[in-house]
């Protein structure tokens, strides 16, 4: 048997792979990409089962390689079960994608991680309720503490054992009448994961627009007879979004009681400044300033200009210059030893001026490198990057973009310019 292990990044996914698959693990490439294929073996159970743990991802929309594999890798090789990791502590926002693999024709587990943390914090979650109303076995666990693991993979493998109907929320909103019909015009035609591709064309997802050419018409007709919320402004991937959550919240208020005073948590405080309209924007501006600063800066904060005296270099400028330097001595020392040896000229510039300067001049930015991509896991291990991917996401969706392609805009800046 194969299990899929499927979650948002920072769910503790990495985690509970680490910790069911232990030394059989290894690590590939998916076909086509460079995005890490992580496989292993557990052992635990009457046969042995093949972990996949699929890249992290918020969503199955085809916006980044990472959404593509894990969405093709369900489609396409039929894992035998998905378990769903969702993050306790931040239970709302991991439920949309858990919503997304309801609709595939795949027995689903949800783990319900960090349950320890919830329960230190005072939050009490009716799994027996979310399992209910989401239709599938929920298990809380702890992949950090190893907490109730077995009991986990137990519940799956019974789970894959038996053959699981796909179901939408949106069949329980607004846009039920609609979808149900796009669904009904998929029935028949014989591919898999019909509830799945009756969503996506509701969407108006592009890989199904192509891969279902024939229904774009009665799709498009069937849009045209709904009728959606004018703030949404006919935009049916945003109104399936907010069915989505309109149930995720109902549910979370149910299934989500605090036992201690209610109030905002920290994380929340820091969300309202971090993610407002009034200082959002700013902190993010000044956040990759200090970070493209130093990084590249000449003279840090100009307080070589400001004192008057020598520019003081940025971290990553001083660290190139460091580079450089143990370059430079690398051909003097490679050329004083040719020349001592009575080589000849052509093979003098061949190492001095080839191969010495010219992997050298390569080389003295990989400290550079190094630093920025040392802010960027700064960044992103203290949960700011998702916070400034939630604020781009306005500004990349005009250009058929996620929030969270502003990272790899910023990493090409300093070679983009030329």
């Amino acid at each position: 048997m194969r299990f899929a292990l499927a979650g948002n990044p920072n769910c503790g996914k990495t985690t509970l792979f680490n910790t069911l698959t232990g030394s059989t693990a290894h690590v590939g490439n998916w076909p086509g990409v460079t995005v890490d294929r992580k496989e292993g073996i557990y052992k635990k159970l009457s046969e042995p089962i093949t972990i996949i743990d699929l890249p992290g991802i918020y969503s199955l929309s085809p916006y980044s390689p990472e959404e593509v594999i894990a969405r093709n890798h369900i489609i396409d090789e039929h894992p035998d079960l998905i378990v769903n990791i969702v993050d306790a502590t931040n239970i709302e926002r991991n439920l949309y994608l858990t919503t997304q693999l309801l609709e595939m024709d795949c027995p689903v587990v949800v783990a319900l991680n960090m349950i320890d943390v919830v329960n230190r914090e005072g939050v009490h979650i009716y799994t027996e309720l979310l399992a209910q109303k989401l239709d599938v076995p929920v298990v809380p666990i702890s992949a950090l503490r190893s907490d109730n693991i077995k009991g986990l993979m137990d519940k799956a493998y019974e789970c894959a054992k038996n053959k699981r109907a796909a179901k939408s929320v949106l069949s329980q909103s607004s846009l039920g009448e609609g979808f149900d019909k796009i669904a009904a015009l998929l029935a028949g035609n014989d591919k898999r994961h019909p509830v799945f591709h009756a969503v996506k064309l509701l969407e108006g997802d592009p890989l199904e627009r192509d891969e279902l050419p024939n229904t774009t018409a009665l799709v498009e007709g069937i849009k045209a007879s709904m009728t959606l919320d004018p703030a949404l402004q006919g935009d049916f991937e945003a109104a399936v979004a907010d069915a989505r959550y309109r149930f995720i919240t109902a549910l979370c208020a149910e299934a989500v009681i605090k036992t201690k005073p209610d109030g905002p948590t920290t994380s929340d405080k820091i969300d309202k400044v971090l993610t407002s309209r009034a200082f959002g924007i700013p902190f993010f501006v000044a956040v990759m300033f200090l970070v493209f600063h130093f990084t590249f800066g000449e003279d840090i904060f100009a307080l070589g200009a400001i004192f008057g005296i020598a520019p003081i270099p940025a971290p990553g400028v001083w660290l190139q210059g460091l580079a450089g330097g143990l370059m430079d001595w690398l051909g003097a020392t490679a050329g004083a030893f040719l020349t001592s040896a009575g080589a000849m000229e052509w093979v003098k510039g061949l190492v001095v001026d080839g191969l010495i300067a010219g992997v050298g001049s390569v080389l003295s930015f990989v400290p550079q490198i190094m630093m920025l991509f040392l802010f960027l896991t700064l960044l992103e291990d203290s949960g700011y990057m998702s916070r400034a991917a939630f604020l781009m996401d306005r500004l990349m969706r005009r250009f058929g973009l996620s929030g969270k392609a502003f990272l790899p805009l910023l990493m090409g800046f300093g070679c983009s310019v030329p």
